[in-house]
């Protein structure tokens, strides 16, 4: 009986890609700024929307995922190939080298998104590939055992016909580094921090305070920063029980900081979940509890001021008359108490943002929160 020429289709074609290809998902806006971190560790890349894509050795996967701090997502591109229907797609992910990532006993978590693709149902198009992995890890030699059982993050991108998969290096978001436990009203993300200090050239050797600290995000992050401390020191990652993973966590000296970094808050409670980050985080941050009229310089040369103060979804029980007096009484004091001072802050638009200074500079604009907000950045001369 003759086959039906339905199931005729031709096996996937797959291209072929170097075992080092990989994406560095970055907050729209922010792209560049992750890609001068990955720049500073001698990686060259490139700039998609959304995304830093370079080439590294997976051997050094664990290494790679630890260091990086701005990036929200370190995925390893697999492979891509055709997917006009299940079946193709299926094809595609069982033709693909999957030996370097994946093992005997590991179990996949399967992630997908689409665009202008035929395929449509993203939970048959989940189904079909979780089936297609378990048939690929049936094959695998038993002998290729990980380290670990946990679950592998898998990323399955439709764009029209054609399918990219990926694995991701660190399972859960990379701005969970595994200290904040304690959090106030409207965090800002620690990976987004990361970001702010990196996009003002703050490199650990000069002075930083954050008038509007909340949970203590920025200074945690750059007291971490300053110190050499890899952000994921406090947590684990998948990465660690792939087979092409030296499974070594390489941990650097911790460097003396020469410098204050100070956080401030009005509110105690704020404070006191900020000290209990930050022992979690086992760093040492100077603490002041003040508003931000009271707010002083310490001794020693100008520095960064760097924060995320009240705005939108920020005002909580504010009105916007209180927050204009209070940008305007961070104004007076800046003015007259941070001579020489950079300051760096978020701010949802313009006209706010002047009111700390008429020549402020945006460096971009990126979500945060479910809000459009603009990177600003003065010059206090």
């Amino acid at each position: 009986m003759a086959r039906s020429f339905r199931n005729r289709q031709p096996k996937a074609k797959i291209a072929p890609l170097p075992h080092d290809r990989w994406v560095a998902v970055a907050h729209p806006g922010l792209e560049p700024v992750v890609a001068n971190e990955i720049a500073s560790y001698g990686i060259s890349s490139h700039l998609e929307p959304g995304a830093v894509v370079f080439h590294a050795d997976i051997a050094d996967a664990s290494s790679l995922a630890r260091r990086v701090r701005t990036a929200s997502r370190l995925l390893w591109i697999v492979g891509i190939g055709p997917a006009k229907s299940l079946e193709q797609l299926a094809q595609t992910v069982r033709a693909c080298d999957w030996t370097p990532v994946l093992a005997r006993g590991m179990t996949c978590e399967v992630h997908v998104s689409t665009r202008e693709s035929r395929l449509r149902r993203r939970e048959a198009i989940s189904k079909k590939v979780t089936h297609a992995l378990q048939d690929v890890i049936r094959q695998i030699p038993a002998s290729t055992k990980s380290r670990q059982f946990a679950t592998q993050r898998v990323h399955v991108r439709l764009v029209g016909d054609q399918v990219t998969l990926s694995v991701d290096a660190g399972g859960e978001p990379l701005h969970r580094r595994g200290w904040r436990k304690s959090v106030g009203d409207a965090p800002l993300r620690e990976n987004l921090a990361a970001c702010m200090l990196f996009a003002a050239g703050w490199t650990g050797d000069e002075p930083l305070l954050d008038p509007f600290c909340g949970s203590g995000t920025l200074p945690i992050e750059a007291t971490l920063l300053a110190s050499g401390v890899n952000p994921g020191a406090h947590r684990r990652y998948t990465c660690d029980q792939w087979p092409a993973s030296d499974g070594k966590i390489h941990t650097p000296i911790r460097n003396a900081i020469s410098v204050p970094i100070i956080g401030a808050d009005r509110d105690p409670n704020a404070l006191e979940a900020a000290k209990q980050n930050a022992q979690r985080a086992k760093v040492e941050v100077l603490w002041r509890c003040t508003e931000v009229q009271h707010l002083e310089a310490p001794n020693g040369p100008p520095g960064l001021i760097v924060t995320n103060p009240p705005y939108g979804k920020r005002l909580g029980n504010r009105s916007e008359d209180s927050v204009h007096d209070l940008y305007d009484q961070f104004a007076i004091t800046l003015q007259e108490r941070f001579k020489g001072w950079r300051v760096s802050f978020l701010a949802p638009h313009r006209s706010l943002a002047a009111r700390l200074h008429p020549q402020v500079q945006q460096l971009t604009s990126f979500s945060n929160g479910g809000l459009r907000v603009g990177l600003w950045i003065i010059d206090l001369v």
